[in-house]
């Protein structure tokens, strides 16, 4: 599986490219704390959700899956956003796990 086939999976959309190089494509990337200035809707919340997922969760190589921490920490200023990024998390996770994905 590629991760333009995890997050198509998760989203029903094709990643865009800085989504994908976010996840570090197909090979993952190391755990780093990195700055995206994306314009608002363009995905940053999937951006980083699923490429946390899928190196942590359903990257290839088990070795690698276990250098990137067992929990994602999100932090948000405003109570709705909040509950959108819950409940487009619980989506995609969902849609991930009914394809077998994770």
């Amino acid at each position: 599986m590629t991760f333009e086939e995890f997050f198509s999976s998760a989203t029903r959309n094709t990643p865009y490219d800085y989504q994908t190089r976010l996840a570090g494509a197909d090979s993952g990337r190391p755990c780093e704390s990195l700055l995206i200035n994306i314009p608002t809707g363009l995905g940053k919340t999937a951006a980083v959700v699923l490429a946390w997922l899928w190196n942590r969760v359903a990257h290839p190589k088990v070795a690698h899956r276990e250098t990137w921490p067992r929990r994602l920490v999100y932090c948000l200023p405003m109570r709705t956003l909040v509950e959108q990024t819950r409940d487009e998390t619980g989506t995609w996770i969902t849609k991930l796990a009914e394809a077998g994905l994770i």
